[in-house]
């Protein structure tokens, strides 16, 4: 479980470099990854916080691509409408 320190400073680094650390580290959960200024971080605790920072990313695209569609229905919507005004206005 990752401490205060410990989050703060993944997240100072951000999930690019952090993940770039872990390629120097040894295999599986418990493996010791060092480089950090508050100290070595378990490979496992890394784990689970870059699948947070996914998890986040993947539902702020969500939600971008939904309002996405909805900014190109209205649009649609606004051109039909004005085509429509100029053909009833003949």
């Amino acid at each position: 479980m990752l401490t205060a320190e410990q989050r703060s400073e993944l997240e100072r680094e951000g999930a690019p470099n952090v993940h770039g650390l872990l390629i120097h580290s040894g295999p599986g959960r418990g493996a010791s990854v060092s480089g950090f200024k508050c100290g070595d971080i378990t490979r496992g605790d890394i784990a689970d916080w870059l699948a947070e920072k996914h998890a986040e990313e993947m539902r702020t695209q969500s939600s971008t691509l939904r309002w996405a569609k909805i900014a190109g229905i209205a649009g649609i919507v606004g051109v039909m409408v004005g085509i429509a005004t100029i053909w009833l206005a003949k």
